[in-house]
């Protein structure tokens, strides 16, 4: 099983080749959010979003991040986008 750190690297290498791939951006987020890198994870999740403005999973790791770095208002705002985009999701918070 690969680190974080390692994923991190494979997105990295991955997005050289499809810079415009929301889904790599996510992932990365949750990566940086699993190494506790909250500021970090806001970036990618905030481009994953802009990349693609349908993809739930953007808003909801957006959501989870502003939640854990306290900004609650912003955080409630992303997670209903996520839940607006997927209401059949079985993300709990």
């Amino acid at each position: 099983m690969l680190s974080y750190e390692e994923d991190i690297k494979k997105f990295k290498e991955a997005l050289e080749l499809a810079p415009g791939n929301a889904e790599i951006w996510c992932s990365w987020g949750l990566a940086l959010m699993e190494l506790q890198k909250i500021d970090e994870a806001l970036k990618k999740f905030e481009k994953a979003a802009a990349l693609n403005p349908d993809l739930a999973s953007a808003w909801y790791g957006w959501g989870l991040a502003l939640l854990v770095s306290g900004q609650r208002e912003a955080a409630a705002e992303k997670l209903k986008k996520a839940i607006e985009l997927d209401p059949d999701s079985n993300r709990e918070l």
